[in-house]
């Protein structure tokens, strides 16, 4: 299935399934993506997107699609969220265009979006028990995990599977999180955000995500301690 945009109503755009890894496709009408808006800020693209190019919006969805997905799974707990959250995301993208500031940047704004709807997705689950996914790589799209910030020294397929071990309970252990300081973990070391955008996407202070974030990874260092080899970055 095609990423394909689809203008049904004044202001109303219907988007399909997402499907991994993402190639420049045709929208309504025949027309192609320009190659050279591949290389242009999301920032810019969200301005053409503000003047009803579903084009650049095809663009953002290849863009942020991969990274969304590992948000969603991170913040949610749920493997098979992502789709529906991206869709939603992206349909609440061009619904709020118009709200977008051109001096704003795009990363914390879409941010925002995405993690309001995992909350809520999340809150809906709360009562729910969490079952880890079978896939211990990560979401689909994704290739951020908290095990990437362990150095892999794996030679044998004993060590290999010793990581793959320990990537399973760095999942279980951040899942074990309370969830502001797991948020912030995910926004800041998964998501690479700044303390300020994280602040911004959260509606906190600067300095209490710092603290949400030493408290987070201190949550981790506690669960991991009989599990890693060395200190946790």
């Amino acid at each position: 299935m095609t990423h394909r945009a689809t203008e049904t109503d004044p202001g109303i755009l219907r988007l399909p399934a997402y499907t991994f890894p993402v190639m420049p496709e045709l929208i309504p009408g025949g027309e192609t993506v320009p190659l050279d808006w591949a290389s242009e800020p999301d920032e810019l693209l969200m301005l053409r997107v503000q003047s009803g190019d579903t084009r650049a919006l095809e663009l953002l969805i290849q863009r942020w699609s991969p990274r969304l997905a590992g948000l969603f799974y991170r913040l949610t707990g749920d493997p098979h969220a992502g789709d529906d959250l991206l869709q939603e995301t992206f349909l609440r993208v061009w619904a709020s265009r118009d709200s977008f500031r051109r001096d704003a940047r795009f990363s914390p704004w879409i941010h925002t979006i995405a993690r309001n709807l995992a909350t809520d997705r999340a809150k809906s689950r709360s009562r729910k028990p969490f079952h880890r996914a079978l896939n211990v790589t990560g979401a689909p799209g994704s290739n951020t995990t908290l095990l990437g910030k362990i150095p892999d020294h794996a030679t044998t397929p004993f060590a290999a599977a010793s990581r793959l071990e320990l990537l399973a309970k760095l999942d279980e252990a951040l899942r074990a999180v309370p969830e502001p300081y797991r948020e912030a973990v995910v926004l800041c070391d998964l998501q690479h955000l700044s303390y300020d955008d994280a602040a911004q996407v959260i509606g906190v202070p600067a300095k209490t995500v710092s603290s949400r974030l030493a408290r987070g990874r201190e949550h981790l260092r506690n669960a991991l301690s009989a599990f890693r080899s060395g200190p946790l970055p």
